[in-house]
């Protein structure tokens, strides 16, 4: 059983809890299907008539290889941002961009209930491994993340909603930050700098897990619509962190995905380009500093990515995290020319 949850969501229970809930009319059958929840949630589809809901339940501790304990209390953290992105998003019409709205909270055993996505929808990582790489995405989510931030900086209802740092804590400081210091006791001051300056800015709302795995790509209309999943490390915080969770996954498929180099590349600049028109602010730097920290958090850190092995990739990874922390790249352009001089 779930800490901290009185009933635990699988395919066999879902049924009747949605039933308990009258969320499903009486005498319906659903057809229950178990989604991939990353390491950190269950993720049910639930289908029934012409409905569809999506059930997400957090694990008390992450599905890795090495122990993180995480609040399961983070899902009610997620269900409020989903509200405030998908607000934002709709008032400044930006229609390529879109949020699947909260259609229930349940605080009692932890779960929320999100509108149904097209099943036809793919993951845009899922394009970009393939080496199926569009441009016109990244600028997309470059400026739908620029506009949410600018916009929630000026709220005031958006600080005191997310002023809380412990899911950015368990899910990102902890696991990323403080575990690549560990891991690298040679470059433990850069890293644990960087730790006190990114805890220490409380600009605007920060999604956490801006990143090519939680978004959702709809190609079959005449133009690609876009969805945002996944906001449990929602906080108060440095936008320069979203900028570089996207940014830094582009790099290490630059790096991976050598017959689409260039175009990876160029994707990651173009998001970059397309945020920094949006933003009042200059994140440069601190960008770049992030990017150092997390491109070796996704080899050496506790989430490491699943597709790159000990070898070539990985190397190349540990080397442009090195040199950054070292000082060899202050601007995005020049963290760009480092992962291209060290790609294998």
């Amino acid at each position: 059983m779930m800490t901290g949850a009185r009933i635990e969501l699988t395919p066999a229970t879902v049924a009747a809890y949605l039933h308990g809930r009258e969320v499903l009319p009486a005498g319906a059958d659903p057809s229950v299907r178990l989604l991939g929840g990353g390491v950190s949630n269950t993720v049910l589809s639930v289908r029934w008539g012409g409905d569809c809901l999506v059930l997400k339940q957090p694990l008390s501790n992450l599905a890795v290889e090495d122990d993180w304990p995480a609040d399961v209390s983070r899902v009610h953290n997620e269900a409020a941002a989903v509200r405030v992105f998908g607000r934002l998003l709709r008032a400044a019409d930006l229609d390529a961009v879109s949020v699947p709205g909260v259609r229930l909270e349940d605080e009692r055993d932890h779960v929320i209930g999100l509108e149904c996505i097209p099943d036809r929808a793919t993951t845009w990582k899922a394009e970009l491994l393939e080496g199926r790489v569009d441009t016109s995405t990244a600028s997309s989510l470059g400026r739908a993340l620029g506009v949410v931030h600018a916009r929630a900086a000026e709220d005031p209802d958006v600080r005191d909603r997310f002023d809380d740092p412990a899911p950015f804590e368990q899910l990102r400081l902890d696991p990323y930050h403080r575990t690549v210091a560990e891991r690298h006791p040679e470059l433990a001051e850069p890293v644990l700098a960087e730790v006190e300056r990114v805890a220490s800015v409380d600009l605007t709302l920060v999604h956490g897990d801006y990143s090519p795995k939680n978004v959702l790509v709809d190609r079959a209309g005449d133009e690609p619509a876009s969805w945002l999943i996944d906001f449990e490390a929602a906080h108060v915080g440095d936008p320069a962190f979203d900028v570089a969770f996207m940014a830094n996954h582009l790099f290490i498929k630059a790096l991976h995905v050598a017959d689409r180099r260039a175009a990876l590349l160029e994707a990651a600049t173009t998001f970059w380009d397309a945020y920094r028109e949006r933003v009042p602010w200059d994140v440069e730097r601190a960008v770049v500093a992030e990017l150092g920290v997390l491109v070796l958090a996704r080899i050496d850190g506790k989430s490491p990515v699943e597709y790159v092995e000990d070898g070539p990739v990985a190397t190349a990874m540990r080397r442009v995290g090195s040199r950054t922390l070292r000082g060899d790249a202050d601007s995005f352009a020049e963290y760009s020319a480092l992962v291209q001089e060290e790609a294998p």
